[in-house]
């Protein structure tokens, strides 16, 4: 029985669903073993990285990536498509098990009609989109403590691309899922994508110095979301696209000095938790604390605590 192939909404298809769903995501594993196993082969090559004594394994946060690889990012792409195909289904009011089925395999929003290859195009790009500004609305004083989590690593490479809080992931992919969806495209495609998803995400984190030449106006890659990741005033709040660079230069965002590279990674606040569990928790804490403070944050200012960066504002 593959993911789609239901025939019932009773127990039973919902273990079976839900089995379906961890079989999965623990197929995600030998990826991540991939991923390790072609970044060490390419830190063989040290004219080829960013920081060439700096390979991934001796990343000092290696440890707190590794539990957000195994606590995260493998179940969460799938528990977000089942939330977001759950949302779906109650806000078309679909009840019965033949448009629930009907919804899974084929969709029912205007994109639905779209060949699947198209569909996948549009996903593609779309969802790029739509990920590019609700990045940039997770540099806003309210959401940033949950987007901290990502730029805490103070070595970024590859392994950093798992190290998202769940806030972060929900309202980022998972929103963008459901959007999707909504208009259209099939979960299939969503499903399809996860791998394409971790990839890239593993690429624009890598300690390469590939510029990319040209085409680092059109593809985001390792040195144009390294920028990302430094000081606020040095490319921080800027490079937001996850796989298209072009959103940036659009939008006025984009930022890659010619022969430069950050020299410096992290959040402003040597407070801010480095461990796992740390990271989970800390941000509902002060996310709390700037809305019952009322605070709010004014151009060109650090932003209040307990808030761990300051950015500028939008």
């Amino acid at each position: 029985m593959t993911l789609l192939d239901m025939t019932s909404l009773d127990t039973t298809w919902l273990v079976t669903f839900l089995g379906a769903l961890g079989t999965k995501a623990l197929a995600q594993i030998p990826w991540a073993l991939g991923l390790a196993a072609f970044f060490t082969i390419l830190s063989l090559f040290p004219n080829q990285a960013c920081n060439p004594n700096k390979p991934w394994w001796r990343n000092p946060g290696l440890l707190t990536d590794t539990h957000y690889l195994f606590f995260i990012p493998i179940f969460m792409p799938y528990a977000r498509t089942l939330m977001v195909v759950a949302l779906v289904v109650v806000l078309q009011s679909v009840v019965s098990q033949d448009n629930i089925l009907d919804l899974l395999n084929k969709s029912s929003g205007p994109l639905g009609k779209l060949p699947f290859w198209a569909q996948a195009v549009v996903y593609v790009l779309g969802s790029d989109f739509i990920l590019y500004w609700i990045h940039r609305r997770f540099h806003s004083m309210h959401l940033w403590p949950f987007h901290a989590v990502h730029h805490s690593a103070e070595h970024v490479d590859w392994t950093t691309s798992y190290r998202n809080h769940p806030v972060n992931s929900l309202f980022g992919i998972g929103f963008t899922q459901f959007i999707m969806i909504a208009l259209g495209v099939s979960p299939a495609i969503v499903l399809a994508m996860v791998p394409f998803d971790l990839v890239s995400a593993a690429w624009v984190h890598s300690n390469l110095n590939w510029t990319l030449g040209p085409l680092k106006y059109v593809i985001a890659g390792p040195v144009f979301h390294r920028w990302h990741h430094g000081p606020p005033d040095l490319g921080g709040e800027k490079n937001f696209a996850p796989t298209f660079s072009f959103w940036d230069v659009l939008f006025g965002t984009f930022y890659m000095p010619e022969g430069k590279l950050p020299e410096e990674y992290g959040v402003d606040d040597p407070n801010f938790p480095k461990d796992f569990f740390g990271q989970i928790i800390v941000p509902f804490r002060q996310f709390f604390a700037i809305v019952s403070g009322g605070k709010h944050k004014a151009e060109g200012q650090p932003l209040p605590e307990p808030q761990p960066r300051s950015v500028a504002a939008e």
